[in-house]
């Protein structure tokens, strides 16, 4: 059984773009103590990626089992296997569900290419590798540890989702507005 932790965005500002349309970032992150679960079941080596099977539980939200994080860090690592996701994690909550659960996976593989995971996953995976509390930037590749810090913060998630690719879309369309705080989005 693995577990997959919730992580936060402290901070957020987007400081341009890179490559391919990436935003560069420059936010603070922290773990939080809540997780989905994984139980993972190795195909035998030598199995194509594609026979690997993911399934979703405890969610209400349609999440592709051929396309998603999970199935993507399996494809990645190169480790086929069977996974059952339980999910905790609200989806487009900005909690980094998909993300955590992906980087489950590749700690449970044994890779450690934040840079790559970042790249090929999306800029949150990096982070859930390392977990903790971090400054993050670049595309999400760059994590200074930051110390512990004691935090109680409240969340509440309203029941409308929101894809990290449409809210970085329509902040270009709005022109890229940077708010009067610690937050861009």
């Amino acid at each position: 059984m693995l577990t997959a932790p919730a992580k936060l965005t402290l901070t957020l500002r987007i400081t341009g773009l890179l490559d391919r349309g990436m935003h560069a970032l420059d936010a603070e992150m922290v773990t939080l103590d809540f997780h989905d679960r994984l139980t993972v079941t190795p195909l035998p080596p030598g199995t194509p990626a594609e026979e690997s099977e993911v399934r979703f539980e405890g969610t209400d939200d349609v999440i592709d089992p051929e396309n998603n994080l999970v199935t993507q860090a399996l494809t990645l690592a190169g480790r086929p296997a069977r996974v059952s996701v339980t999910k905790a994690i609200p989806a487009g909550a900005g909690l980094g569900g998909g993300s955590a659960d992906a980087a489950a996976i590749l700690r449970w593989a044994g890779y450690t290419d934040h840079a790559e995971a970042a790249f090929r996953l999306g800029a949150d995976v990096a982070f859930c590798l390392r977990g903790g509390r971090a400054h993050v930037t670049g595309f999400g590749e760059k994590l200074e540890h930051l110390p512990f810090k004691d935090l109680m913060v409240t969340l509440v998630t309203p029941p409308v989702r929101c894809a990290t690719g449409d809210v970085f879309k329509a902040w270009d369309r709005l022109g890229g507005p940077q708010g009067p705080g610690v937050n861009d989005l």
